[in-house]
């Protein structure tokens, strides 16, 4: 059974007065924490941005309608600075093959096609891996963008 909304409301209330009024007691802690697990750190933010790499267009805030956006704008040739590095920020390794295939309009499946036929270096990663990739890079130059457009 979980708890009334009312309840709910209460804990968060409570957690925000009790972060508020020992903010240094507990910031001393974490970074003291910090200081003596780096391994643990290190394990924690790899396992943060894997997790990151897999989420979906919904979770990332991007429309099929903005998808289209930043699609043109990348194949445009207008932003290509700012392509290569969302793509290198998403994964330096698939960087060039996430640019070809957004640039070309091309498939995992169609970047196969260019190894087999040797025209590419194959990928080492798999379709799952690499499509999440790809929605991260679109992630990085959605935000890239709009603080271009703000500028």
């Amino acid at each position: 059974m979980g708890m009334t909304q009312e309840a709910v409301e209460a804990r968060r209330d409570y957690k925000r007065q009790y972060r508020n009024e020992n903010r240094d007691k507990i910031n001393a802690q974490q970074r003291e924490w910090r200081a003596n697990n780096p391994d643990k750190v290190k394990q924690y933010n790899a396992r943060y941005w894997e997790k990151k790499c897999r989420a979906s267009w919904k979770e990332l805030g991007i429309t099929p309608e903005r998808l289209e956006e930043l699609q043109e704008a990348a194949r445009s040739g207008k932003y290509d600075e700012v392509v290569l590095n969302a793509a290198h920020k998403a994964d330096c390794l698939t960087a060039k093959y996430i640019i070809l295939s957004v640039k070309k309009n091309l498939s995992y499946e169609g970047l196969q096609r260019l190894w087999e036929l040797r025209e590419i270096e194959r990928m080492a990663c798999c379709r799952t891996d690499f499509y999440g990739k790809r929605r991260l890079f679109f992630h990085y130059l959605d935000c890239a963008l709009r603080g271009v457009e703000e500028d």
